[in-house]
């Protein structure tokens, strides 16, 4: 991995904050108490709470599914410094919090939050450098030859094709593979320790990076997770330690 990929992978986990993608507090609509945030809610059904705001401070929520009101407390609260990676591992354990800010609420994230373009970069850039780390660690002669043992007769005239496409262009075979490739051939010469299951999971969170569709509902931010600690780990760049939030 090249040093300037290295610092741009260091820059995205550590400059980019939830700040960046969180919806300001002025932005939020809110109830002066618990009836008023109950009619605010059936106005907004697809919010799945509605925050409380007294003395121009917001200091409770009302509940769309439990209709309960409950005051904002210290385990709804993250700091405005909490980076857009450890973000993740928050909203793996719930699905949203308020960012405090020079000890005043300043904003509100929730998990549909990590579709912002700021989180796709962060995860292309990672996984890119998974890629190029992969791509890096194989040593063949025969190209065609040698995706024909590893990929099978049916992939390889598949990327032949896209080859041929390409023309003048065309500077390899190994140009027109996917990451799901690639990784498979770096698992398979055992430069690399990465499963299938964790291959197909990099290759559909690599897709959310360059597409317009969101990641689905139920399972996107265990998602997120699980490939971030994946990237992390074969990259090195963890050093054995764990990222956690920057919690209050």
């Amino acid at each position: 991995m090249t040093n300037s990929v290295t610092e741009a992978l260091r820059r995205l986990t550590t400059t980019f904050t939830v700040k960046e993608i969180m919806t300001p507090a002025p932005r939020l609509k809110t109830g002066d108490d618990a009836e008023s945030a109950a009619v605010v809610s059936a106005s907004h059904p697809d919010f799945t709470i509605i925050p409380i705001k007294k003395d121009g401070a917001l200091c409770a929520y009302f509940e769309r599914d439990s209709h309960a009101t409950r005051p904002i407390n210290v385990d709804d609260l993250i700091s405005d410094g909490t980076t857009l990676i450890e973000l993740i591992e928050v909203l793996r354990a719930r699905d949203f919090s308020f960012v405090l800010a020079n000890r005043r609420i300043t904003g509100y994230v929730h998990y549909s939050d990590l579709n912002h373009q700021l989180v796709k970069w962060t995860f292309y850039v990672m996984l890119e450098a998974v890629e190029r780390l992969a791509l890096d660690s194989l040593r063949i002669q025969d190209e065609a030859s040698y995706l024909e043992g590893r990929l099978g007769p049916e992939r390889l005239n598949q990327v032949v094709l896209i080859y041929k496409r390409a023309g003048d262009k065309g500077r390899s075979l190994l140009t027109y593979l996917n990451i799901a490739d690639i990784l498979t051939l770096a698992a398979q010469d055992g430069a690399l320790s990465v499963d299938a299951s964790s291959i197909r999971l990099m290759r559909r969170i690599r897709n959310w990076t360059t597409h317009p569709f969101d990641l689905p509902a139920d399972t996107g931010v265990k998602e997120l997770a699980t490939v971030k600690n994946e990237c992390l780990r074969l990259l090195g760049a963890n050093d054995g330690e764990k990222h956690t939030a920057a919690y209050v």
